[in-house]
């Protein structure tokens, strides 16, 4: 036992130990503020962020007409304008720290579902003398909750009105309009309002949630989508029109951006071009005007979308999204961010050339004092003889770029000004990426080495085991027995790594997957057709089961467009194959027939989840919303699910029976395409695995006599049983159903990617931890099917299950291996989680398998009703007939 709670403590440890590595946080404190010297180009900002809305959607120009007359005038006349590039998450929180703090967030906030601060960091509303801000209580707190001057104040609507089942979610924008207009007629009569308006390095922030909720709700080609474009750009021409008659100086800065785009089919997290591309337009005072193309040397940003858009004419600048914080800071002439990653684009500045130089030159100074400060945190913390400085930018070469660029200053050469602080700013970056994985080297060969060392030591866990597997013979210095046996032995362990590819394949490839199930499919045909065991009709029945399985992993991934016709059938089917196998249970043997009411129940349940998925479905696309009926009622399904297997059967195929029929409900409920067939697909496999291993174990008594409080107790006073070659198979058969599970309907993109309508039968109104964990336990429930299952196969047979555990302990670790190899640090931001991802996957599989199999005991084990009364069988009465190898 006490190798078995190290074992999971090392294994711990290992899961923790990545994030310490990838998921450090790269902020430091304690730098100096950096700020340009010259007088502020505006005396105020105002910062509109428009929530998941796509820079195609918004530049579309369909037969020379705009959805957005307003802003599209400001385009050609007034301002400039590019494609802001987000990065990997494309959520609401890391897109809106890199657009107000000039940082690709904080990697450790994903523990804090990207909603606080881990930790504290600066940003342009903080450095700002005030920031007034308007919109989502899910955005405006985490920026507000940092400031220690108080000097940021919010307005908010209430979180009940984020629904994404309302009929118009264009109406949060509107809020945030209306409510601006009424602070500024407010301010008119307020004198203490007014002094602090008329004051400056102000900034207003509008967050403006209703494209991103009808994008969800409605998807990004809808009209709904579409319209509130429009509602936008009306908004904001509104609200530029009060700011302009309020201060009439011609000083107030505007900047319209998004967070992230959406997918065609309304979700957003991963890396498509959709998701991270997003529009700037930039205007008012100190920002720089149109210019046509042709006054550049160098070719202007192009593809094919410019023409479509019909911008042609304009010269088009993009940028970072982290590089609008910088931007920001110069025009209002306030400290950068001293967080802050972004490089200033200074094409964006409509000032004089030395007011560019010197904002450039103060992005510089800012960024140098985050290097130094790195480098001085690394040089503390490390021992003199293991510190290897970074030789690209040491203390002599800064002095020496510092002093060049002052000197171009002073002598008004700007344009070389502008080369060696972009050369200086370069360099900082490279530089702080070398101090922040700095350490990432020497930790990874580490933890390579703790995983090789914990495979070795596992044979001492489990060679007593093994020694009737592997023989022994040759080690205890006799001769071998059979050079034969020998080679079997090879093939078998062959066999078993070439099965372990498969899966490390399936992480990138889901078809790979059909590869292992048609090997599994022809296992007993291979394996068992000389001998006898297995009849004809149920070799052709695995197969099929196995081909059916396999058909899944090339079928489209489950989220880009929901079609709940599938999920009405999928019900149905679910509901007739179960009564087809009470009958065909409760029939067989010539026993009295028990029926429980549970079973009655839960069939109900079914009928019951697949209506509640037609009458949901039906009221959000009348945009009537979520029935509280409806809700309720979802939520009672899911409590039920765990509470009704309890009461039904204890025999081990009555209750598989049960439980499997209680998972489903809530299942469907968070399904929205072909996800029921997947489940019932497993769910038949899964009762033809457990029939198939209770052929071959010989046992002579019927499946349906067997119990999971009892039978798991039969001869255990002779001592459990030890390893054969078969459990190794059935870790690994296992160990493939764990993988099938999570890769059949979907993908890691899948699941980064957010939806809320699969929890539409649960929650309309946006709530991340809430969304996050309904979605979390529709992954779980197929992976607690196989469980449950894997379970009972270990009762019946009396497979000895701390050492099978082990067995898939080292395949589990062997694939971590793999991954961690695998591990990318270069690239775009998606193939570097991706990868980081797949290993977290695999060695969380480990840990999270023990607390599945915990739960899977829980709903096969523990029975709250009385016990049957002699002479009544709890369903199935069913008996399996075989030949015996005895």
């Amino acid at each position: 036992m006490w190798l078995f709670v190290v074992g999971f403590v090392v294994h711990l440890i290992f899961f923790v130990s990545v994030f310490d590595i990838y998921f450090k946080t790269p902020l430091s404190h304690g730098m100096t503020p950096q700020v340009h010297g010259k007088e502020p180009a505006a005396q105020r900002l105002v910062l509109l962020v428009a929530d998941g809305l796509r820079a195609d959607s918004f530049y579309d120009f369909p037969n020379e007409t705009t959805r957005a007359p307003f802003l599209r005038s400001v385009i050609e006349k007034e301002g400039t304008w590019g494609v802001s590039h987000t990065r990997v998450p494309t959520e609401s929180r890391p897109g809106h720290v890199a657009i107000i703090a000039g940082i690709f967030e904080d990697p450790s906030a994903i523990a804090k579902g990207w909603k606080e601060n881990p930790v504290e960091f600066d940003s342009v509303f903080n450095e700002s003398r005030h920031t007034w801000c308007w919109g989502s209580p899910d955005i405006l707190p985490m920026f507000a909750s940092g400031s220690e001057r108080g000097h940021i104040e919010t307005f908010m609507y209430e979180a009940e009105k984020e629904d994404f089942a309302s009929d118009d979610a264009s109406r949060l924008d509107t809020w945030v309009f209306d409510h601006v207009v009424s602070f500024f007629e407010k301010a008119k009569g307020d004198k203490k309002l007014r002094e602090r308006l008329l004051e400056d390095r102000i900034v207003f922030f509008l967050h403006l949630l209703g494209i991103d909720t009808n994008g969800h709700a409605h998807k990004p080609y809808s009209k709904e989508y579409l319209d509130n474009i429009a509602v936008v750009d009306k908004g904001i021409e509104r609200v530029v029109k009060v700011f302009e008659d309020f201060y009439n100086d011609k000083k107030t800065a505007y900047i319209f951006t998004s967070d992230h785009g959406m997918t065609d089919w309304g979700s957003h997290g991963a890396g498509d071009p959709s998701e991270t591309e997003t529009p700037i337009v930039a205007w008012g005072a100190g920002v720089a005007k149109p210019k046509d193309p042709s006054q550049f040397k160098e070719k202007m940003m192009y593809d094919a979308r410019v023409e479509k858009w019909g911008l042609t004419q304009v010269r088009r600048h993009d940028l970072h999204q982290a590089d609008i914080a910088p931007l920001m800071s110069s025009v209002i002439g306030i400290p950068i961010p001293v967080n802050s990653m972004g490089l200033l684009h200074i094409e964006y500045l409509g000032t004089s050339d030395e007011y560019k130089a010197d904002a450039l030159y103060a992005n510089a100074r800012q960024m140098l004092a985050q290097y130094q400060r790195k480098r001085a945190q690394k040089e503390e913390e490390t021992m003199s003889i293991f510190y290897w400085p970074n030789v690209n930018l040491s203390p002599d070469k800064e002095l020496e770029i510092i002093t060049r660029i002052r000197k171009y200053l002073k002598e008004a050469n700007y344009e070389d000004a502008n080369m060696e602080s972009l050369s200086l700013i370069s360099l900082t970056q490279q530089g702080m990426d070398y101090y922040h994985n700095y350490d990432r080297l020497s930790l990874s060969i580490h933890i390579a080495l703790g995983h090789e060392m914990k495979l070795l030591l596992r044979k001492y866990q489990w060679v007593h085991q093994f020694t009737r597997v592997v023989p022994l013979t040759c080690l205890r210095g006799s001769s071998c027995p059979s050079f034969n046996m020998v080679w079997e032995v090879a093939i078998r362990i062959l066999f078993i790594i070439i099965g372990i590819e498969i899966l490390v394949m399936a992480f990138f490839v889901r078809p790979f997957l059909s590869v292992g199930l048609v090997c599994i499919g022809l296992w007993p045909v291979i394996m068992y057709s000389m001998q006898g065991v297995v009849e004809k009709s149920m070799r052709l029945v695995w197969i099929g089961a196995s081909i059916l399985l396999a058909s899944f992993t090339y079928m489209p991934v489950v989220g880009k467009e929901p079609f709940y016709p599938m999920v009405y059938v999928a019900g149905l089917v679910a509901f007739s194959l179960g009564g087809i196998g009470i009958y065909w249970c409760g029939g067989e043997g010539g026993l009295p027939r028990h029926i429980s009411t549970v079973v009655y129940v839960q069939g109900l349940m079914v009928v019951g989840s697949v209506y509640l998925v037609h009458t949901t479905a039906y009221s959000i696309k009348q945009k009537e919303g979520l029935p509280p009926l409806n809700q309720l009622a979802a939520w009672l399904v899911l409590a039920l699910a765990f509470l009704l297997p309890l009461l039904g059967s204890r025999n081990v195929m009555g209750r598989l029976l049960s439980v499997t029929a209680s998972l489903l409900c809530p299942f469907l409920l968070l399904s929205i395409r072909h996800e029921g067939f997947f489940y019932i697909a497993l769910t038949i496999a899964m009762f033809l695995w457990l029939i198939l291993e209770f052929y071959l174990a010989g046992e002579n008594v019927q499946i349906a006599m067997l119990k999971f409080a009892t039978w798991g107790k039969d001869g255990s006073d002779g001592g459990e049983r030890v390893l054969e070659w078969s459990d190794v198979r059935r870790a690994y058969f296992f160990l493939f159903f764990i993988i099938l599970a999570f890769f059949g309907t979907g993908n890691l993109a899948s699941i980064n990617s957010f939806d809320p309508s699969f929890v539409y039968c649960f929650v309309t109104v946006f709530s991340p931890f809430l969304m996050g964990g309904l979605l979390l336990f529709k992954i779980i429930i197929p992976f607690l099917l196989v469980t449950c299952f894997f379970h009972a196969i270990c009762t019946i047979i009396k497979v000895p299950t701390r050492a099978l555990f082990y067995v898939f302990l080292v395949m589990s670790d062997f694939m971590a291996l793999h991954f961690f190899f695998l591990i990318r640090t270069e690239g775009s931001w998606l193939d570097i989680g991706t990868s980081l991802s797949h290993y977290i996957i695999s060695m969380a599989t480990t840990l999270f398998l023990i607390l599945l199999l915990f739960m899977a005991k829980f709903l096969t084990n523990v029975c709250l009703r009385k016990p049957a009364k002699e002479g009544e069988f709890v369903l199935p009465q069913v008996s399996v007939g075989r030949p015996h190898r005895d």
